[in-house]
């Protein structure tokens, strides 16, 4: 069998580690016969060590353009392929909330697997989930540089406490973008996809990604964020403007034009 996975961007805006969007870049994985472009896995893929952890047993192939280190959900999505073929191999079925709290503790948080599992926008506390429908004509335009990030260093950078005021405005931008993503107010979604708490801190060691921010409103983007630890970036974008948006990035990078995931797992 074939078990599909989407990408993820995760900590979308003032959502960190509570909002993600599915993408349709997607991780396969196959358990039994592989098809043509699958190669077989080694034991320490992330897609492996959580099919084994889970009970799972044989050989696993994997196909992906899911670039590794980018901040677009590599491991998420080769973890929750993992969990899943193994849930599948021992009982026929997927236990989705089981799944989604097994795949968030070995990844440390929920937001890009509960994405990656769900599909299209979700709102996570922990193993709770709620999943958003993404407002119409909007493409996901990413911007993908040379470089890559450790997620596990750049968390270890972040402030370990803010003040109380940077506190209170985050909650209120995050609630206001789950509210406009749900209205599908445009608008609204740019004025409150601005983050004060992991950003600042990870945009100062990359400032090409903050550049691609940046250019990315100035050419009409309904919002835009650093996707997951970085240094990827990503955009919500009406799909006339996609291309001029993605041409506006710096030459660092090379950028995709890609749709929100609809649905997450996927078997064959």
């Amino acid at each position: 069998m074939r078990v599909t996975v989407p990408a993820s961007s995760a900590n979308i805006g003032p959502g960190f580690d509570c909002l993600g969007v599915a993408i349709d870049l997607p991780f396969h994985l196959d358990l039994g016969e592989p098809q043509e472009l699958a190669t077989e896995l080694d034991d320490h893929h992330p897609a492996m060590t959580a099919f084994r952890d889970a009970g799972g047993s044989g050989p696993l192939f994997a196909e992906t353009q899911i670039p590794p280190g980018k901040g677009l959900g590599f491991s998420g999505a080769a973890r929750v392929a993992g969990l899943a073929a193994a849930s599948l191999q021992q009982s026929g079925a997927i236990h989705y909330p089981k799944l989604l709290i097994e795949a968030g503790s070995l990844e440390g948080h929920y937001d890009n697997v509960a994405a990656s599992i769900y599909g299209s926008i979700t709102a996570t506390n922990n193993h709770a989930v709620v999943r958003l429908n993404c407002p119409a004509d909007l493409s996901i335009v990413t911007w993908i540089p040379d470089t890559k990030t450790s997620t596990n260093v750049s968390r270890n950078h972040l402030p370990s406490s803010i003040s109380f005021d940077t506190a209170v405005n985050a909650l209120g931008r995050s609630s206001v973008l789950v509210a406009a993503i749900a209205a599908g107010d445009l608008d609204a979604m740019r004025a409150a996809c601005h983050d004060d708490l992991h950003q600042p801190t990870r945009l100062a060691d990359a400032p090409e990604s903050a550049k691609a921010i940046k250019a990315a409103l100035e050419h009409g983007a309904s919002a835009a964020w650093l996707s997951g630890s970085g240094p990827s970036i990503a955009a919500f974008v009406e799909r006339d403007i996609a291309q001029a948006v993605s041409m506006s990035f710096p030459q660092s990078g090379h950028s995709k034009i890609l749709e929100v995931a609809p649905y997450g797992i996927s078997v064959s």
